[in-house]
């Protein structure tokens, strides 16, 4: 079995389990539909409450989805029976992130929708996001939420349980000022959008570069 087809095993189980965990699911969406409701409700544009929340709610959710996959396999333990599979630990770190990725970021779609829909509603016009921001949604806003959740992997898998309790609030507080980077007031245009999706492949460059000083052996002992 290739590495590829090994992470989308990985991948396929933790989604299943998102999936499953019904009060997490519903959540998660309630979370990212009362963002959406929010933002509809702000005198903003479209474009400019399209291009934050898809971000915002996607990197909130895939926190909330990190948390289970990441920390709750350490601290429970499962992480050392998925580290004595045949899989590789390459593999076991991509279809992770895959797998919190994924339904964050359908989460995220879900959140866009809304917004559009309510704003057509309020202004009785058809409204649709610009070119610039239809790219952003549709690309930059799942290689950000990639970048983050491989950033908040790593941290969660590297450090120990202690430091992690911490770890999140801190990964959170360094993306928020890259949610909202700009006077809400102004108009998104490609700058920006440009500029946060050579970030998110820096950053993910940077983490799936950290990513080879992983072990299994450094795993299991940042557990107790």
């Amino acid at each position: 079995m290739s590495s590829v087809n090994m992470a989308m095993v990985v991948a396929q189980k933790e989604i299943t389990e998102i999936v499953k965990n019904r009060g997490l699911l519903f959540g998660s969406v309630w979370f990212g539909c009362s963002f959406g409701m929010i933002f509809s409700s702000q005198a903003l544009s479209l474009d400019n409450s399209v291009f934050s929340v898809a971000l915002l709610a996607g990197v909130l959710v895939g926190y909330m989805f990190s948390g289970r996959v990441f920390l709750r396999e350490k601290r429970e333990r499962i992480i050392e029976t998925l580290l004595c599979t045949p899989l590789s630990l390459k593999s076991i770190w991509f279809g992770k992130v895959a797998g919190v990725t994924i339904p964050a970021y359908l989460v995220s779609l879900l959140t866009v929708a809304l917004i559009t829909i309510v704003s057509n509603i309020t202004l009785h016009s058809l409204l649709f996001p610009s070119a610039a921001i239809l790219i952003h949604a549709l690309v930059v806003v799942p290689v950000f939420i990639t970048s983050v959740i491989s950033l908040m992997g790593f941290c969660q898998f590297w450090f120990g349980m202690r430091e992690n309790r911490i770890i999140g609030y801190l990964v959170m507080l360094g993306v928020l000022p890259v949610i909202f980077p700009y006077n809400m007031s102004l108009a998104v245009s490609w700058v920006e959008v440009v500029v946060l999706l050579v970030v998110s492949v820096l950053l993910l460059a940077i983490t799936t570069y950290l990513s080879r000083y992983l072990s299994k052996e450094k795993i299991v002992t940042t557990i107790s």
